[in-house]
């Protein structure tokens, strides 16, 4: 086999929202140009303070991040917290934000509950908003020395802190896993957590079924829970409390685990004949036949369809066609493996060349055909086949870009009901009306036969410029800390499966209760305001408005926490 075919594998799975989240809170301490409009408007202006409940905590960073899907998490102001704890952002842009304390060592009320973290603002020209307040309880600390059957610190290692809750909040997301790491002692210290029992583990495999060894370059242990045992229901639970430090948490682990190698080859599922130049992925399995914990891509097969994986532990894996930039024509359904006490060879992946679907992405409601265009070539267009197969890879399908012209191609679709969703987000004012088949509405999905050729797919958008305002009024109550409020501009007596350009828009409301919806068509719309919180939702009743194109109304929506 040669170099070429060597599979570097990519981590790309698994901390799921934790990771994004992670990757916001870093956005945060990255110097980001401020989200500009292009007309010249007063600029608002935020401030608060953030407190331990009686006294101002300093030195904290607070950030105003657009929401806005064309900047989104671009930082557009921030400021530290002095030494009564207080904050000024002035000369803020208006605009939809999520307002964001950084403080890694404390527990901020009201922060993770939401994603995006943080608290969203909708700012308009000349707002001067006062009174952000935050509460930040310092975290809990836990910390200790990990060390290998012959006593020697081992470094470099992630040491995992999760809660015995299963419903509890996840710890704090660090934006750097290093944080988290053992230093070259062997010591690792996690911080910021909030109350609660805690166990602390160390490697992988156990309960989250095989272990890769990224890169094949390092060494893998059996995951290994405080103070030593591989069994979960066998480890010390640890009581973090508010601001205190829980010490001496030593882990002893076993030896590192020996890897294996699994190799073979992608054929052609019609003619037997081997797939060049075809990525690849390859995730370990649990128990129960699920891939879980990490999974990679990386190169693809070798001019022989030879693939090589390396650095796994015993275990189950499967491994599956993912497709690359330069090979998006095929399918295949993933191979599962087990890896004992020796290399795997011999595997065999078949792939199929998928179906293709064409069309056209078209707006609606604009009588500027050049700017109709232009407006449809800055879409891009996803394709979802739903699969009854719990192990159908990750990331079959990649948004497709729209052409100058309008049309699309999406390739390599394994059989069974597609969706066509444009994303629209980035291009204000478009809107989702209903997907068409040969003049069909196929909105609710197009049953795609193997290896069709499907051609006159219509993506149909609406363009509006109307916009809905609203100040919501709180009666017997307010929002619960951490609640999330989202304001709706709906379709009178549209259906819960029509498309969502006939259900028309969502946004946030902010924490004043104030939300802006714009790019919105012409026409009747009911609009309302749901809370969500403490296990409850509670909604107001739905305002009857109608909107004329460019025009913008405003609402007041209101809602009664009295109401049962």
């Amino acid at each position: 086999m040669s170099k070429s075919s060597r599979h570097r594998l990519r981590p790309t799975a698994a901390r799921g929202a934790l990771a994004v989240f992670a990757a916001t809170l870093s956005l945060l301490l990255t110097t980001h140009a401020p989200a500009a409009r292009a007309q010249k408007e007063a600029p608002a202006s935020v401030s608060g303070r953030v407190t331990d409940g009686e006294r101002g905590v300093p030195g904290v960073t607070v950030a105003l991040v657009s929401a806005e899907p064309a900047q989104r998490f671009r930082t557009a102001a921030r400021a530290k917290t002095d030494v009564d704890g207080r904050f000024l952002l002035p000369n803020v842009p208006p605009g939809r934000y999520q307002l964001v304390p950084f403080a890694p060592a404390f527990i901020v009320q009201g922060l993770a509950e939401n994603f995006p973290p943080g608290r969203p603002l909708t700012l308009m020209a000349g707002d001067e908003v006062k009174d952000m307040d935050f509460r930040a309880e310092r975290g809990g600390v836990v910390t200790g020395r990990v060390t290998d059957g012959d006593g020697n610190p081992v470094v470099a290692e992630v040491v995992a802190v999760t809660p015995v809750a299963p419903d509890a909040q996840p710890p704090r997301a660090t934006f750097d896993q290093r944080d988290q790491m053992t230093d070259d002692r062997g010591v690792y210290r996690v911080y910021g957590l909030a109350p609660g029992r805690y166990r602390v583990s160390v490697g992988q495999g156990g309960d989250d079924g095989g272990a890769v060894s990224f890169f094949g370059r390092r060494r893998i242990f059996q995951r290994t829970y405080y103070p030593g045992v591989t069994e979960q229901a066998q480890a010390r639970v640890v009581e973090v409390k508010a601001g205190d430090v829980s010490e001496n948490v030593d882990i002893t682990l076993g030896r590192p685990l020996k890897t294996y190698k699994a190799s073979g080859r992608f054929v052609s599922a019609e003619t037997g004949e081997p797939v060049p130049n075809l990525g690849y992925g390859y995730g370990a399995l649990d128990a129960a036949g699920r891939r879980v914990g990490p999974f990679g891509s990386g190169q693809a097969t070798n001019a022989r369809g030879e693939f090589q994986t390396e650095g796994l532990a015993p275990g189950r894996y499967v491994v599956f066609n993912m497709p690359a930039q330069e090979n998006t024509d095929y399918y295949s359904e993933p191979v599962a493996f087990e890896v004992a006490d020796a290399d795997v060879a011999g595997l065999v992946v078949r792939v199929k060349r998928g179906a293709t679907v064409s069309g056209v992405v078209v707006v609606e409601g604009l009588s500027d055909r050049a700017a109709a265009a232009r407006l449809a070539a800055q879409v891009r267009v996803f394709g979802f086949v739903e699969s009854s197969n719990r192990l159908a890879p990750p990331f079959s399908q990649r948004p497709t870009p729209v052409n100058p012209d309008g049309t699309f191609v999406i390739a390599g679709l394994r059989p069974g009901k597609l969706r066509v969703s444009p994303l629209t987000e980035a291009v204000k004012g478009l809107s989702l009306a209903r997907v068409e088949l040969n003049g069909a509405n196929v909105t609710g999905g197009i049953e795609v036969a193997e290896g069709a050729q499907i051609a006159g797919v219509r993506v149909v958008l609406a363009y509006g410029s109307a916009v809905v305002t609203g100040q919501t009024t709180f009666l017997n109550g307010a929002p619960p800390p951490g609640s999330r409020m989202i304001a709706q501009a709906r379709r009178p007596g549209a259906s819960p499966s029509a498309a969502p350009g006939n259900l028309g828009r969502t946004v946030e409301v902010d924490a004043r209760g104030f939300f802006r919806i714009e790019g919105l068509p012409a026409g009747d719309y009911e609009i309302s305001v749901r809370v969500f919180g403490a296990g409850r939702m509670h909604q107001s009743e739905p305002l009857t408005v109608t909107l004329g194109e460019g025009g913008e109304t405003r609402v007041s929506p209101v809602i009664d926490f009295g109401k049962q």
